[in-house]
């Protein structure tokens, strides 16, 4: 009778087992979304492998890997997962004629394969010099690369005592500089490789197609939106630093650019830092433009929405602009998140040590009906020293950001309904290449 009762108890304590072990073997973890950050510090590139359960990122094999160039400042992935590109921005040299050179200066092209290595392809070279920007259409066809100045000499940048028509941009040194560029890429579907596309709407004085698009002084970023590339513009001492927009139309079919303004918009900004989009179903179709005018560099200290109008105008929404955190400073970056719902921007802070408690996240929602912001119950949100890229992963749980000062990465839990950002539950900080300038993330995990 013991031992049928210790069987009995022995067959119980193997089912409970059994069952356990069911429960959770059926909470299957797995990686969800290659994360990416690029670092000046080595010229690396860092891939990660989120959890689809916690977020926790860890290294991919072979991380962190060579980024083919020289200071990379911006990576992107390619719609579909399949490739990476890396803007290089090169080191300045300045020769004993004043000439300025951008050496290990390039795009480079990475394929991605299923676990998150990088296998280098190719590199090409983007027409202007001092590239800072790299961003491609809404669907993937073509890339666009926003160069600091345009190709005017064969030598490099080459900056004059006087004002001309090729050097109508007066820095703060008193010399004269070319105006910005944008260069436009064809992409390869099958293989991701780039080719040029050249202006045919303006030509050289040799009569021979531009290799690149004009824009205006001193561009710090821009964007595509609603059949447009707008490019944000600082401004000259030429034209007392006046801060404009640049539109070009976006032809769908081959990626030309078309002026569509007999002038750049002008923007009323004094400190414009970042220029991006939000679109999405939640806004029906419509589109609105963000502008960050930075108070640490004169402006407001606003974030100012503007929706896009015809032929590439933006008209201004009636108090729509909203002030960011007075805690907040330095604004450098924004994302919109993939339902158009919710913006959050990374603001550096006023620092440049590890420590920098001043590092935040701020956030609003955005109206569906006109796209005006409220601020989100609990923002700000800490994030890392020197913080300077947001992203959301593909799963639409997760927001991660990266922090120049503290090399780090930093995830947080998106609430789909209030948009609050709470940091991941089994850690949230994880090291990334050194000094990461951007981050970027891809779904394609096969």
């Amino acid at each position: 009778m013991k031992l049928r009762k210790i069987g009995q108890l022995t067959l119980a304590a193997i089912v409970s087992a059994v069952l356990l072990f069911g429960a959770t073997s059926c909470r299957q973890d797995f990686t969800t979304a290659f994360v990416f950050t690029v670092g000046t510090q080595y010229n690396q590139i860092g891939s990660f492998k989120e959890s689809s359960e916690t977020g926790v990122l860890t290294n991919a094999p072979g991380s962190p890997f060579g980024s083919g160039g020289t200071n990379p400042t911006r990576i992107f992935v390619l719609s579909g997962g399949r490739y990476l590109y890396v803007l290089n921005q090169g080191a300045s040299q300045t020769d004993a004629s004043g000439n300025i050179t951008y050496t290990g200066a390039n795009i480079s092209l990475f394929s991605i394969g299923g676990n998150g290595t990088l296998a280098f392809q190719a590199s090409y070279t983007s027409q202007g010099s001092n590239s800072i920007r790299i961003l491609p259409d809404t669907t993937g066809k073509f890339l666009f690369v926003l160069d600091s100045y345009a190709p005017i000499s064969t030598t490099g940048v080459s900056p004059q005592a006087a004002y001309s028509a090729d050097y109508p941009c007066q820095r703060a040194d008193g010399k004269f500089y070319p105006t910005g560029d944008v260069t436009a890429f064809n992409i390869d579907p099958n293989t991701g490789r780039l080719s040029i596309i050249t202006n045919q709407q303006q030509q050289n004085p040799n009569g021979t197609q531009l290799t690149y698009f004009p824009v205006g002084c001193a561009p710090v970023d821009f964007t595509v939106s609603s059949g447009f590339i707008f490019t944000a513009d600082a401004g000259s001492t030429t034209n007392n630093d006046v801060q404009t927009v640049f539109p070009y139309a976006l032809n769908s079919s081959n990626g030309q650019l078309t002026l569509t303004q007999n002038s750049p918009l002008v923007m009323g900004t004094q400190g414009m830092s970042a220029i991006s989009v939000a679109q999405g179903s939640v806004l029906s179709g419509s589109k609105y433009i963000y502008i960050l005018d930075a108070a640490a560099n004169g402006g407001s200290g606003e974030i100012l929405p503007f929706p896009a109008g015809t032929n590439g105008s933006l008209q201004a929404l009636t108090n729509g602009a909203v002030a960011n955190d007075s805690t907040a400073s330095n604004p450098v970056s924004l994302v919109v998140d993939s339902k158009g719902k919710y913006l959050f921007v990374v603001n550096a802070g006023p620092t440049t040590g590890i420590i920098n408690p001043i590092s935040q996240i701020t956030a609003w929602t955005i109206d569906p009906t006109n796209g005006t912001l409220q601020h989100i119950a609990g923002e700000p949100f800490g994030s890392g020293s020197g913080v300077n890229c947001i992203v959301q992963d593909p799963s639409n749980q997760y927001i991660y950001t990266s922090s120049f000062n503290d090399s780090q990465i930093t995830g947080r839990i998106l609430d789909p309904n209030s948009g609050n950002l709470t940091l991941l539950r089994r850690g949230s900080t994880f090291n990334s290449v050194g000094n990461p300038t951007w981050c970027a993330v891809s779904g394609r995990t096969t």
